[in-house]
């Protein structure tokens, strides 16, 4: 008996003993617990607080349309600028107070830019007059003549030369147009026209980039030079038939082709205007200003005549940069070169025009380096 009451003790004290364990676990694992929800919490109100800050610092309070239209039109411009056109015109359809607001930055805009785009007949808003003038590009869409190709699928940008021969500065000088006439040269002349850009009022600025520096030795140049300026706009048939060999815009066979025949009726509009004007470019070898009224009743139709503020070329390799502005409001064709503004070449303009590079090419050379390209930029200042 003594024996058995022994055992039950120690069961008992044993059960006892597992019982408690138990208890310590139980404590140990909500102290966990605890400790977890209270790193948890503290996680919490930290994202929390971080968030705060940056609600408070990155986030920028929604205005009403009423608080934007009270805005003056220089903080609305300076708003724009950051926007594309198209972001533009959605802002300008949320109400019509929001519409005669952008329309009055656009027109700022447009005052900024120094251009303007003609034509009497159309219904174009001021918005959208700025997105034709500051974001359409200005492309050679039309190439007629020779060795004439766009660089790099660049329609924007136009290379020509001549494969026959390299030539020498002393060979150029002996054998140029200008000297031996045109059986002792053997250059080549092609043109790019832009013809999908007709202008027909107001100012219009583009600047031409001229690239011809490519030299293999001090020997072997690549006689290189154009003619740019402005063209009465041309048709397919006149595209179609002109001559493929060569093309120059002021040729007899190409007033030919505008003043007589079948092609009268279809190209001598009253767009036109009353000038007699229909070719006028600058000739960047010499600085002289070449224009035409493509009277191909007369032998010389091309009338080559110096200006006030001329600046001519010279047969070193350099890349240069002709700016033209157009202002048919005023009639006048002026220049630029490298930003500075050299005089008003031509007046009497009116009627349409499109622009025009007449590339002479004397040797080859890498479409790389013997290039014209044309681009919009901003008018430079006179001074």
């Amino acid at each position: 008996m003594a024996k058995k009451k022994s055992s039950s003790k120690r069961r008992s004290h044993q059960r006892s003993n597992g019982g408690g364990g138990g208890s310590v676990a139980n404590k140990n694992k909500r102290d966990q617990d605890d400790a977890f929800l209270e790193e948890a919490i503290q996680l919490a109100a930290a994202e929390k607080k971080a968030m705060d800050v940056i609600s408070h610092t990155a986030i920028i309070p929604i205005l009403s349309i009423e608080a934007i239209i009270l805005l003056s039109n220089d903080v609305l411009a300076s708003v724009s600028s950051f926007l594309l056109c198209k972001d533009m015109f959605y802002l300008s359809l949320t109400c019509k107070q929001m519409t005669a607001a952008i329309e009055a930055v656009a027109l700022q805009m447009i005052g900024a830019a120094k251009v303007r785009y003609g034509g009497g007949d159309n219904t174009f808003s001021a918005l959208e007059k700025m997105k034709l003038l500051l974001h359409s590009p200005i492309e050679f869409t039309d190439l007629v003549g020779k060795n004439l190709g766009y660089l790099r699928g660049d329609k924007a940008c136009v290379y020509s030369y001549n494969p026959n021969r390299l030539h020498t500065p002393d060979y150029i000088q002996d054998q140029t147009i200008e000297v031996s006439g045109w059986d002792g040269w053997e250059g080549t002349t092609s043109t790019a026209v832009c013809t999908d850009h007709v202008m027909t009022s107001g100012r219009h600025y583009v600047k031409f980039t001229v690239t011809s520096n490519d030299s293999w030795g001090e020997d072997d140049f690549r006689y290189f030079y154009c003619r740019l300026g402005i063209m009465r706009p041309i048709g397919v048939d006149m595209r179609r038939h002109s001559w493929k060999s060569w093309c120059c815009m002021y040729d007899q066979l190409i007033a030919g082709l505008f003043l007589e025949g079948s092609f009268a009726e279809h190209y001598r509009t009253d767009a036109w205007g009353e000038g007699d004007i229909h070719c006028c470019l600058y000739y960047d070898f010499e600085g002289t200003c070449e224009w035409s009224n493509w009277d191909s009743k007369n032998e010389g139709i091309t009338t080559d005549q110096r200006w006030d503020g001329m600046i001519g070329g010279s047969l070193v390799h350099d890349t240069r940069e002709y700016g033209l502005l157009l202002d048919l409001d005023a009639g006048t064709l002026s220049m630029y070169k490298d930003d500075k503004y050299l005089g008003v070449m031509m007046r009497g303009l009116t009627g349409e025009y499109c622009w025009v590079a007449n590339i002479l090419a004397q040797a080859h050379g890498r479409p790389e380096q013997q290039n014209v390209r044309i681009e919009r930029a901003p008018v430079p200042s006179e001074d």
